[in-house]
């Protein structure tokens, strides 16, 4: 995986940002690279750009691109700006993917489904809509939303 041809690594320690109102202030809505996660990730850790979805979150460090887990704290205040309210400015943490979701492709785990058994009936999910690109796995980035 890459994005703007630099390649894309998962993130081994989590780190705690501190989003101040200086950071809501100058943020915008629906852009992952001028939010106010973003900003607070430029202006506290000194990385050149950040892209904060609402599942993953990267940091351009040097030449390449740390991916970290955006936490459901942080997920909500994305949610809530995007469609119009207010960030709350507070500590959030960005912490490293579990192994089955890192960009390897390998699952770790679990035990594979025999014929004999009754596959589960899946429970649809919801997908929140009116709001920033998800930045998940596998999903081709564009740098011009």
């Amino acid at each position: 995986m890459q994005i703007d041809g630099l390649p894309v690594t998962d993130a081994t320690k989590p780190i705690t940002i501190k989003i101040t109102n200086s950071d809501v202030r100058l943020s915008h809505k629906k852009q992952p690279g001028a939010c106010a996660a973003a900003k607070c990730c430029m202006r506290q850790m000194g990385v050149k750009a950040a892209r904060v979805h609402v599942g993953r979150s990267y940091l351009q460090i040097g030449n390449k691109w740390m991916r970290y887990l955006t936490s459901p704290q942080l997920r909500q205040e994305i949610i809530a700006f995007d469609r119009g309210g207010t960030f709350e400015p507070g500590e959030y943490r960005l912490t490293p993917l579990q192994p089955s979701h890192k960009a390897t492709g390998k699952r770790y785990g679990g035990e594979a489904a025999t014929p004999s058994r009754k596959p589960k009936k899946r429970r649809s999910y919801h997908i929140v809509r009116a709001i920033r690109s998800r930045g998940t796995v596998g999903a081709k980035y564009d740098a011009r939303v």
